[in-house]
């Protein structure tokens, strides 16, 4: 039967692939990685960060170990979420129909997926990894490669002790309510041992990253420990439940065709099925009176659509605000770089917060039939992502003043305007592909550009966005050249002049495009 299944994957394996020569594949990893890599290599040296002082060295490799560890732990406390809600292998609907019903060992079914996924996970977080070593580099000099390869190493740990920590779960069906709890228990622990310069759970795999400048120590006894979670988890890969798997294979294949599609709301609304999230029966935001005017109306729905925000997502929210503001701490601190890690942050954020929005372009018929313009009801509707993003913001300015100390009058002063701007590349992501009626009819002959062309377009249009999210955060970088209270004045104020700006841009968009094509129609 092992022969049947290693037949049976083998021949679905070339029918996908098609006529496709491996000698093709090979070359389009080798562009990839030499592009790619060439890229993050002459972007790292064009940095320019200045290198720390002895006195910082010293600091960071005494208390970097704890700092670091807070991801290990936050590894941990993911994959124990995720196998607590049927996570994180997932196979396909036909596998789980036929494969698993079969006269063949559940295991023999379940460990290729299982080495799939922890090939994936690690090898992007090794990624990862190593480009944060690089830019470290730059501001802790050392042997040439030692921090990259060492911060691909921590990555590739991190990576698969999250997947191993996720079966594991999953197979010892541990509850949800205790996986959050154990989970949330590692997080304070290692957070208050490093805050308080103490030893944490996470420090001896933590410290993996600073093996070029620190002992080695304990750290290979953790990778070993790492290595014994990886297998248990395929040792006991054979127990995860057939119901969990059945739910999640038929979301992933959903989840697949959106990322092609590239409907980042699509892949938003099926990321929250899997982690079962479902919006709240009832409001915990108390009723408001806004009088009977249409605004009035628009904002009090928005409200009440914040109001049924269940507890996790906002938990989520936090989380995310928190380390967007560590980010720009760090970089508030010296380290640009991490200016692209806030924005990016900031966007998925600003995913989270604009739901009211994202709902009503859900329905545009709904939206039809209201006698006010889409572009005004929209910008109402986002009354009550403002109104929710000011503890958010202050959650990312208590982050990023415990980062950067010297900050915190700019940190609070500017969070809010930051957030708020920041949210507008989630905005444009949820209104670009709104159904407009009076646009025109596209035909088979629009639709076909150039290749090159048409990868440039996707380019853009997945980047755009992430590039709105984060032009706000430059703020940091200006208050860092000069900082005082002038400065962070004129960074509000720009801020605040963004936001008309956007405000604006919502209200008159479909106006705009129409104008456009009109103007194009008029010069063919």
């Amino acid at each position: 039967m092992r022969r049947a299944l290693a037949d049976l994957r083998r021949t679905r394996r070339l029918r996908r692939l098609g006529d496709t020569e491996w000698f093709d594949l090979a070359y389009r990893v080798y562009l990839a990685g030499f592009f790619g890599g060439s890229a993050i290599i002459i972007v790292s040296d064009q940095v320019g960060d200045r290198e720390l002082s002895a006195d910082r060295i010293a600091n960071a490799i005494a208390r970097g170990p704890a700092w670091l560890g807070l991801l290990v732990v936050g590894a941990v406390a993911i994959g124990l979420r995720s196998g607590s809600l049927g996570g994180p292998v997932t196979v396909e609907s036909a596998d789980v129909q036929h494969l698993m019903l079969a006269p063949v060992s559940r295991a023999a079914v379940l460990r290729r997926p299982f080495w799939q996924r922890l090939r994936t996970v690690a090898g992007g977080s090794a990624l990862a990894g190593g480009v944060a070593g690089l830019l470290a580099e730059q501001r802790i000099p050392s042997s040439a490669g030692w921090w990259t390869w060492w911060g691909a190493v921590l990555g590739l740990a991190v990576g698969a002790l999250m997947v191993a920590t996720a079966t594991i779960a999953h197979a010892l069906r541990v509850p949800r309510w205790s996986a959050v709890a154990a989970g949330g228990g590692l997080v304070g622990w290692q957070a208050w041992a490093a805050f308080d310069e103490r030893h944490g759970p996470g420090d001896a795999l933590g410290g993996l990253a600073l093996r070029d400048v620190a002992p080695l120590g304990r750290h290979l006894l953790a990778l070993a420990v790492v290595a014994a979670v990886v297998v248990i988890a395929h040792l006991l890969v054979g127990r995860l439940r057939l119901e969990p798997l059945a739910r999640r294979g038929a979301l992933v294949s959903q989840l697949r065709f959106a990322v092609t599609m590239q409907d980042l709301r699509t892949v938003v609304l099926l990321r929250r099925q899997l982690r079962q999230e479902y919006a709240r029966v009832g409001s915990w935001m108390p009723a408001v009176g806004l009088g009977r005017a249409p605004a009035a109306a628009v904002a009090r729905r928005s409200l009440a659509g914040v109001g049924r925000t269940p507890l996790g997502r906002l938990g989520r929210m936090a989380v995310v605000s928190g380390l967007a503001g560590a980010a720009a701490g760090v970089a508030a601190r010296g380290t640009t770089p991490m200016i692209l890690a806030s924005g990016a942050l900031l966007f998925v954020l600003g995913l989270d917060l604009i739901e009211p929005l994202s709902q009503e372009i859900d329905h545009p018929d709904r939206t039809a039939s209201l006698p006010r313009p889409d572009g005004w009801i929209h910008a109402w509707l986002l009354t009550g992502p403002a109104v929710l993003a000011v503890p958010i913001a202050c959650v990312g300015a208590a982050a990023c003043a415990a980062v950067a100390p010297d900050a915190t009058a700019a940190a609070f002063a500017l969070a809010v305007p930051i957030v708020l701007a920041g949210m507008l590349g989630a905005v444009v992501n949820a209104v670009r592909d709104q159904f407009d009626p009076s646009g025109p009819r596209s035909k088979s002959s629009d639709l076909v550009v150039p290749m090159e062309v048409s990868g440039v377009q996707d380019v853009v249009r997945l980047l755009w966005p992430v590039a709105l999210s984060t032009a706000p955060v430059l703020a940091v970088l200006a208050v860092r050249a000069q900082p005082g209270a002038g400065m962070v004045l004129r960074a509000a104020a720009g801020l605040v002049l963004w936001l008309v700006a956007a405000r604006w841009w919502v209200v008159h968009r479909q106006s705009i495009r129409r104008r456009l094509r009109e103007f194009a129609a008029g010069a063919a």
